[in-house]
């Protein structure tokens, strides 16, 4: 009776044990990538990046300002400045936008004229656009692979030696399957180990 009902508790044991495997190897498999997050190819990184260091935008605009003829009607003719007998000095200049000149003549006589006309000039404007382009930076999405770990262990107390080994499976899931063997005196024990990760669950 003794013998059945010890029987009986070891099946209790290794259905539960059973079950508990069936139970943590159910678990939906976690999320990869995590909430939130996507998974790019290497060569779509490197494109972002590429378009990232790629220099500002330059943009070059030829301004054509109206093209007829300006005149300036009104202009006072300069005071001029004698150089010797007859012969005077006549300096004068127009600078604004758009032209940029001046005139020295010497003159012998009496000038009895003086009207100013010109065509604009075109310009050129360079405007330079800084890009802000966003620059992905990559994450490392875990890899679990199955592991399987040999151990052996030493010890005891005052009156007692021990020994044993350690024999530990781990799956992707990150859960723990393990057999332990001890020897304590002449006394040989087994056990069967559960584990799964605590912290940090990413």
């Amino acid at each position: 009776m003794k013998k059945i009902l010890g029987n009986g508790v070891l099946i209790l044991i290794v259905v539960a044990v059973g079950y508990i495997i069936y139970l943590k190897e159910c678990d939906r498999t976690p999320d990869c990538p995590p909430e939130g997050s996507v998974l790019v190819t290497q060569i779509f990184l490197d494109s972002l990046t590429d378009v990232a260091n790629e220099p500002p935008d330059t943009f070059r605009t030829i301004v054509y300002l109206p093209g007829e003829t300006i005149y300036l009607p009104g202009k006072p003719i300069p005071i001029p400045e004698p150089v010797n007998g007859d012969t005077v000095a006549y300096s004068d200049s127009i600078v604004n936008d758009s032209i940029n000149v001046w005139v020295d003549i010497m003159v012998e006589g009496l000038m009895l004229s003086w009207d100013w006309k010109y065509n604009p000039i075109t310009r050129e404007i360079e405007t330079i656009i800084e890009k802000k382009v966003p620059v992905p930076m990559p994450y490392e999405v875990p890899i679990y692979k199955k592991e399987l770990y040999l151990s052996g262990v030493i010890g005891g107390h005052m009156t007692a030696f021990s020994l044993g080994m350690d024999l530990d499976y781990i799956n992707k899931k990150r859960n723990v399957y393990g057999l332990q063997y001890r020897r304590i005196g002449n006394e040989d024990f087994y056990y069967f180990k559960l584990g799964t990760k605590i912290l940090p669950r990413k």
